[in-house]
């Protein structure tokens, strides 16, 4: 998906609905993946306890890794994600933003000095975060850089040597260094004042006010529904190949976000796991009527909205969806989530 998808994989075998068995594998050019039965860890399928886990158990851990906020926005016009109604959408579409030199912006013609524009900056943020969230967020690209601030030092690692070196304590708190964007409103008269702003330096701009350039589902949604506390959104860009509409969307969103796997911590170890679901899983079964996933499917198609990010105008189930320009958004309880892993993982093996 993006980046070498982490090959430690484990699949779920089902004895009598109730007791697992995984399977380890090692990662390419990483550390050793561990067995989980061993004497100084819990075996696998169990808890800290030692307590075998239900499969419930095993789907709520799924879902709820699954859709933990990241501290990074959603592109809008990349999203392929099941986000909390409190995760950040970066709704600034690409190509609104140019660089600009200061005499080329005091010389253009299109812009008078009181035309309101907007200016983007960058800044470093400091956040406290945890090397498990690290490498659940680096969505199997071991090789992604991130820097750490260590005694008022800033040292540049990767997710894998994260992983390495956090494998017995993945929970500890680490700060790690961002860079940020953030948006101000002004007009070429302001700017070219600005005695920070040097000749020959390149600006990034938008042409206009840009007000909106960032929202939560929660923000979104808040004049068209009200939002229950275990809400969980499948919020994908609409693509040039979605010809199905927005039933391929919800099920392709379901068979590839789930087949992906996600980093999700069992006692010692950080793992992936993943559940396969099959590409006709929401055809009708022999006798004709609605499978589990087709009436899931189906029901999610009526229920949904679709955001225009270019237009900032919310629509509920429309006949067209546009590509490149809006967004559909699909509400889930997490209990219907965790049916879904449950129904699935319980059929392989």
């Amino acid at each position: 998906m993006r980046g070498p998808l982490i090959t430690i994989t484990i699949i779920v075998l089902v004895l009598v609905g109730v007791y697992f068995l995984f399977g380890d594998r090692k990662v390419p050019g990483g550390p050793e993946s561990q067995t989980a039965e061993t004497a100084a860890e819990p075996a696998s399928g169990q808890d800290v306890a030692g307590k075998p886990k239900s499969l419930e158990q095993e789907a709520e851990t799924y879902i709820s890794k699954l859709t933990e906020p990241n501290s990074d926005p959603v592109a809008v016009e990349k999203a392929d994600h099941f986000i909390s109604k409190d995760q950040v959408l970066s709704l600034l579409p690409e190509g609104v933003t140019e660089e600009i030199t200061r005499e080329n912006l005091e010389a253009d013609p299109s812009l008078s000095p009181n035309t309101p524009i907007t200016v983007v900056k960058k800044a470093e943020q400091i956040e406290i975060t945890t090397p498990e969230k690290v490498i659940a967020e680096a969505e199997g690209d071991l090789d992604r850089k991130v820097k750490i601030l260590e005694g008022g030092d800033v040292r540049e690692s990767t997710a894998r040597e994260l992983l390495e070196q956090y494998r017995q304590n993945p929970d500890a708190e680490i700060a790690i260094v961002k860079d940020v964007e953030y948006f101000v409103i002004t007009t070429p008269k302001e700017l070219l004042e600005d005695p920070t702003v040097v000749a020959g330096e390149t600006l990034t701009i938008i042409r206009k006010p840009y007000r909106l350039e960032a929202a939560t589902i929660a923000e979104l949604l808040r004049e068209q529904q009200a939002l229950s506390p275990d809400s969980v959104f499948y919020v994908r860009t609409v693509r040039p190949s979605d010809s199905q509409g927005i039933w391929g969307i919800v099920h392709d969103g379901l068979i590839e976000n789930f087949a992906r796997g996600m980093a999700i911590r069992r006692g010692e170890e950080i793992n992936t796991y993943q559940v396969e679901i099959p590409r006709d899983a929401d055809e009708r079964l022999a006798d004709q009527s609605s499978s589990f996933l087709g009436k899931m499917i189906h029901q999610k198609t009526v229920d949904s909205y679709v955001y225009n990010f270019k237009q900032n105008r919310m629509g509920r189930n429309p006949d067209r969806v546009m590509p490149g320009q809006e967004i559909v958004i699909i509400n889930f309880h997490s209990d219907e989530l965790i049916d879904i892993y449950k129904h699935f993982a319980s059929q392989q093996g």
